[in-house]
């Protein structure tokens, strides 16, 4: 395409191949994309004679259908990995809810404390559950807090 400036100093032009600057009263013959047309419109520095050259990357037209349902493949694939995920997250909520187990009362909380195979943390994390944030650091503290627990009415 050729481009023609007609202010009275030099003006630039980003073409395919980098920018240029054109002097006044000069043509030159580059590719320019078309990003660039508003741009050149607006500052009306140049004589444009010739197409633009399309955008690099720029997506391929729609099919008809799809333009007129307003929907491209892109969307539709959106929409199924939008539907796959809220399917996924139903299943965990749900996995979630049989997880859960029914709160321990303080007397289950003690037997836990005297069972071998129940680790420190385990345990200090069912207290913690009964007792919030007034649990005590050690295990012989925690014990004595749940057993009053255990004691009140």
């Amino acid at each position: 395409m050729k481009f023609t400036n007609t202010q009275p100093g030099p003006r630039g032009i980003n073409t395919v191949n980098g920018p240029i600057l054109v002097d006044p009263k000069e043509t030159v013959e580059v590719e320019v994309y078309a990003r660039e047309q508003q741009h050149i419109e607006a500052t009306q520095w140049f004589e444009v004679k010739g197409s633009y050259t399309d955008n690099p990357g720029a997506p391929s037209a729609p099919s008809a259908k799809a333009a007129a349902s307003g929907e491209t493949d892109e969307i539709k694939g959106l929409r199924k990995q939008l539907a796959d995920r809220e399917a996924e997250l139903a299943k965990l909520k749900a996995n979630a809810k049989q997880d859960e187990e029914p709160p321990k009362t303080a007397a289950e909380v003690l037997a836990m404390a005297s069972n071998p195979e129940v680790q420190f943390m385990t345990f200090k994390a069912a207290a913690t559950k009964l007792l919030g944030d007034k649990t005590p650091a050690k295990k012989d503290e925690i014990v004595a807090a749940l057993e009053e627990l255990a004691t009140q009415p």
